[in-house]
């Protein structure tokens, strides 16, 4: 028996494992059949060539695994044997010997690129214009480790048993001189500007073909490496809506069929829609999304916090748990901490970086970098292909990542994906580019709330150190009020005065991770506070609602997702969201890029002063950003990033570049620390190897702050661990000695 894996018995065979891939892979071709062809019929590619390159390249991804050389690694791992081995990448001998076996599909079409020969090669390692991955290997002279002819036909003659397509191999190797070297000058010379000009393919679409090629080669390896079956999620619209009228009813509400659902759920095209807070946005996409069968459903969200809401709400109530996945920088510490979860193998938490679960909720940046030809990236560019993908909250990003959203969006619709585009707060620009770039002549719009009255909106001209009487007036009163303000620094501070003689709590992002989760499932669950401070952060997908709510100026936009928390649930008959002059701090460091939006905010919140409709918040958001450039300097620069990398690698990994992947402006960059006082636990936990949970005592600092106040207070470990001797408490967060330290 050949083994593929160390594993004893028929799992761990060569011929169980390729048996399985090619069984995966004729299912996954099948069931992306419509988007397959509409993609290859686009970029002109012939689509019997993708057929049976694509099947060569999965049914013999792993040749080389026959040699002598990675049989006696093989027994050497299962049975502690020691035979004769050395390291070699087997992907380069399955490469070499494909080429040979195949050598007679080129020769019949001497222009066509071999996309299966650099797929099987890189289907484990980065790959380079250098071939870096696989130095060891053009250097190893010995011929020992080579196919025999009997290895060779045994891996052959199953590609062409499982084959449901024509097959034409080189069988007899005998006569052929076998060289390592020889592939590789092989595949440098189809990487030549002259081959690439011959092959009549851009760029741009050698690039897609290759991530597609790629990409099914990787989903059918990884699946069949797993224990499970494929997943497909298959529930259909009449099934979603009893679930969604379940979980309403299980909440005590009334459940109400809206006009916007509706008009989602019929929308078998990609849509804008426009609804404001509490209008069930989430599942008017879900239905949206549910047109197309057995179509993979992706979310793209702003924010980790806002991710973790929506994966927990859609495996909670919408889809089976084992469908729905979970991708960004801290989603592995969200499945160490919760007891539901922490059963998760390494290999499916694997899987939801690469997009593999048919339902999956991600930051947007963790799609964003696919673009940059970095990680997993045909994986995750593989789950785009005829998938529904969803974007919310639109407005949250800067125009150099818009930039890179709008080109993302380009892939998608050449993948034959689905695009939804979701806004509580759509500027005009904005919506007018996104129509533009989807081909729709106008948004679904939640007409039927466009008209509710959720909140008085007020404006004092004063700051903040003016207003902290009628502040405490409202607290006297029994409201439920909260303030938020524009920087860290000035919530503490307000913590401080407020503190003495009231029960509050801060909530700001300079906490550990720990602590933050325990305040925002506090104020979710039981929020018992006579006064909660906070930040930016009470902006994003948090569940809670305010009587009173305190807030200084900042962009409209901003405005409006904070004036979501106040009477969230149209609880309160006379709630107040009351706007105060934004600080100095504010216009010169928080918002400088923005210091126009937020001047023309101020006079808008000023001229409209009274129970406002949510239509007329729509029309204040787009007073303020009448004449907004989106095409500006940042744009272009997003937009040229893109292009170069195209140019440049085409279908080579980029070597990491820290400044080159960054998917936000250089302002939005956070530090992680671990204060002092989590030395003991963090090191600990490093010993146990759970390094997940160390995640849980860092805390993100502006790359300013970082610089000029923690940089030097690095605390040496043996574990290289980012702890620093900064003072922290769990209920102000960092706390800064310095008295001059800047309030940014």
């Amino acid at each position: 028996m050949y083994y593929a894996k160390p594993i004893d018995g028929p799992e761990g065979s060569y011929e169980y494992h390729i048996s399985r891939c090619v069984e995966i892979y004729h299912q996954e071709v099948e069931r992306n059949s419509e988007a397959i062809k509409k993609i290859l019929v686009d970029v002109g590619y012939d689509q019997n060539d993708f057929k049976l390159y694509s099947y060569l390249a999965v049914s013999l991804h792993d040749l080389g695994k026959l040699s002598e050389n990675f049989q006696n690694q093989m027994k050497n791992k299962l049975f502690n044997k020691r035979l004769r081995s050395i390291k070699f990448r087997h992907e380069v001998l399955s490469t070499l010997y494909m080429a040979l076996a195949t050598q007679n599909y080129l020769r019949h079409n001497k222009d066509s690129f071999p996309f299966h020969y650099y797929t099987v090669l890189s289907h484990h390692k980065c790959l380079d214009i250098n071939f870096s991955s696989f130095f060891r290997e053009r250097n190893i002279n010995e011929d020992w480790f080579l196919l025999k002819q009997n290895e060779y036909e045994y891996g052959i003659n199953l590609s062409k048993e499982l084959a449901k397509v024509e097959t034409e191999f080189v069988m007899d190797i005998s006569k052929y001189k076998i060289n390592i070297e020889s592939i590789f000058k092989l595949l440098e010379s189809y990487v030549l500007e002259s081959y690439l000009i011959k092959s009549n393919l851009s760029k741009s679409n050698i690039r897609m073909l290759y991530s597609l090629y790629k990409g099914l080669l990787q989903y059918c390896d990884w699946i069949a490496s797993s224990d499970k079956e494929p997943m497909q999620q298959t529930l259909s619209q009449s099934e979603l809506k009893d679930r969604i009228k379940q979980k309403v009813e299980s909440e005590g509400k009334i459940f109400v069929e809206r006009q916007f659902h509706e008009k989602c759920a019929m929308a078998a095209k990609d849509i804008v829609a426009i609804a404001p807070t509490g209008s069930g946005k989430t599942e008017a996409s879900l239905l949206w999304a549910l047109n197309w069968e057995k179509s993979k459903v992706i979310f793209l969200m702003p924010t980790m916090v806002t991710s973790n809401s929506i994966f927990s709400r859609l495996a909670k109530h919408y889809f089976e748990e084992e469908h729905c996945g979970l991708a960004h920088s801290g989603s592995d510490v969200y499945f160490a901490i919760d007891p539901d979860f922490n059963e998760k193998e390494r290999l499916e938490l694997l899987q939801y970086k690469v997009f593999i679960p048919p339902v999956m909720v991600s930051t947007i940046d963790q799609m964003l970098t696919s673009g940059f030809n970095t990680g997993h990236w045909c994986l995750k560019e593989y789950a785009l292909v005829g998938s529904s993908i969803i974007i919310d909250e639109i407005h949250a990003y800067d125009t150099f990542t818009l930039a890179l959203i709008t080109e993302t969006i380009k892939k998608i619709k050449k993948l034959q994906g689905h695009v939804m585009i979701m806004s509580a707060t759509m500027p005009s620009f904005l919506l007018q580019h996104f129509t533009k770039l989807l081909g729709i002549s106008s948004p679904i719009v939640a007409e039927e709330l466009m008209s509710r009255k959720q909140n008085k909106w007020r404006f004092i001209d004063k700051k903040i150190g003016e207003i902290k009487g009628e502040i405490r007036s409202y607290i006297d009163k029994d409201k439920k009020v909260a303030v938020i303000v524009n920087n860290i620094e000035t919530a503490k501070k307000l913590y401080e005065e407020f503190s003495s003689d009231y029960e509050t709590l801060c909530l700001h992002s300079e906490f550990i991770m720990k602590d933050r989760i325990e305040k925002e499932k506090i104020l979710e669950e039981n929020n018992d506070y006579n006064i909660v401070i906070s930040t930016q952060v009470m902006e994003v997908s948090l569940d809670i609602s305010f009587n009173i709510m305190f807030s200084e100026c900042a962009p409209i936009d901003s405005l409006v997702q904070r004036a979501g928390r106040c009477n969230r649930k149209g609880e309160y008959e006379d709630s107040e969201f009351i706007v105060f002059d934004y600080s100095e701090i504010s216009e010169k460091y928080v918002y400088r890029d923005r210091s126009d939006i937020l001047a023309k905010t101020k006079e808008v919140v000023r001229n409209n002063q009274r129970l406002l409709s949510e239509r007329e918040i729509f029309q204040m958001v787009s007073e303020v950003y009448e004449g907004f450039n989106i095409y500006d300097e940042n744009y272009k620069k997003g937009q040229q990033l893109y292009e170069e990398i195209v140019e440049e690698e085409t279908i080579f990994d980029l070597n990491y570049d820290e400044e080159r992947l960054q998917t936000r402006l250089i302002d939005n960059i956070k530090i992680s620390i671990i204060p002092y006082a989590y030395k003991d636990i963090v090191e600990e936990l490093f010993e146990k190897g759970e390094y997940a949970k160390i995640a849980l005592y860092e805390v993100p600092v502006g790359i300013g702050r970082f610089n000029k106040y923690i940089r030097r207070n690095y605390c040496e470990n043996p574990y290289k661990l980012p702890i620093y001797t900064i003072e922290y408490n769990s209920d102000m967060g960092i706390v800064y000695n310095d008295n001059t330290i800047e309030m940014i």
